[in-house]
């Protein structure tokens, strides 16, 4: 009897004090797939909840969202193709002041209160755009003969504490696309060629994943701004690009492997070791774990007909057909693999 009521006085402790407000249960789509994966609502249930928190009109957001966008974009476009058009008829400081309008324009835009974000991030992102459209005009007019680098070096410096202060994606979205074009620019023109490709690709290596893991940690603390799923892959994918291709140059180049070679070798093995943990247990994203499975399956899959061609000029057919027999089954392992962790995914709780 004693045990009994120790057992109904921990069964009490474990429930909530109070009732429990339904409004204050979150509801989304993963947790309607896993009760459905767990077989704690049927089909048609798991149809009806999504249709309510995903209706058909739904597309009308996301096409408003893209319009936005892409007219942005357009207008952006306009104001560079009209400068270079008209570059002869237009004196030198009408250029540069009408680009320096636009830009305090675009920061009044931000600072009115109550925008919307809609209107806010284009408003933020298109000053971003505009410091880089001054500067290239500048450099046309007054030519110093610097490197393109330092433009775009420039750009990045002076806009970094606008990015930092607007707290927005789009913003963010474009000030990294200028450091990443500093960062290969700078590689280009002030490093030989033989350190350009392993110089430039560990370098974007960095940058994407330093922003990405300033993205996941700045959304696991709350922050709206940077938690769109679409930072997520903008950050990551080039991150996995840059890895991919650095691979492939060095397996390609093979030969006389260096402690260079290899620690750089072994550093992209712990970047994809690293993004295929932090997104299989940290972050459950099957998405980005079948990016990254990708890319290691293409690294593996070419690592290994260099090795069987062995480094000839000539490659025979059966090296052709042992190649194919091996990639069927790298990559039918891996798409077994992704499903069966996608299903352990799902029914996470």
């Amino acid at each position: 009897m004693m045990g009994a009521a120790r057992q109904d006085m921990r069964t009490n402790e474990d429930r909530p004090a109070g009732p429990v407000a339904l409004a204050g249960i979150r509801v989304d789509r993963p947790g309607v797939d896993r009760l459905a994966a767990r077989g704690l609502i049927c089909a048609a249930a798991r149809d009806e909840a999504l249709a309510l928190m995903e209706p058909p009109r739904r597309w009308g957001l996301w096409a408003g969202r893209l319009m936005g966008t892409v007219g942005a974009a357009l207008v952006l476009s306009g104001i560079v193709y009209f400068f270079a058009f008209n570059w002869n008829e237009i004196p030198p400081l009408a250029k540069l002041g009408a680009i320096a309008a636009l830009i305090a324009a675009a920061c009044l835009g931000v600072l009115v209160p109550g925008l919307e974000r809609r209107a806010f991030e284009p408003a933020a992102a298109a000053a971003v755009m505009l410091v880089g459209v001054f500067l290239a005009v500048e450099g046309q007019i007054y030519q110093t003969g610097a490197d393109a680098w330092t433009l775009f070096a420039a750009w990045a410096g002076l806009t970094l504490a606008f990015a930092l202060l607007a707290c927005s994606a789009a913003t963010w979205a474009v000030w990294i696309a200028v450091a990443a074009v500093t960062v290969v620019t700078w590689w280009d023109q002030t490093q030989p060629d033989a350190a350009f490709h392993t110089g430039s690709n560990l370098s974007l290596m960095a940058l994407f994943a330093i922003a990405l893991g300033a993205r996941e940690a700045l959304a696991a603390r709350g922050f709206a701004w940077p938690a769109a799923r679409w930072t997520r892959f903008y950050l990551a994918l080039p991150a996995l690009a840059a890895a991919t291709q650095l691979a492939f140059f060095l397996i390609e180049e093979g030969g006389g492997f260096g402690p260079a070679e290899w620690g750089a070798l072994a550093l992209i093995a712990l970047t994809l070791a690293a993004m295929g943990a932090l997104y299989r247990y940290v972050i459950p994203d099957v998405v980005l774990l079948a990016a990254v499975t990708l890319a290691g399956c293409a690294i593996a899959d070419f690592a290994l007909f260099r090795l069987l061609a062995n480094g000839n000029g000539r490659v025979h057919m059966g090296t052709f057909f042992a190649m194919g027999l091996a990639t069927l089954a790298l990559f039918a392992a891996a798409v077994a693999w992704l499903r069966a962790v996608s299903r352990r995914m799902e029914a996470r709780p």
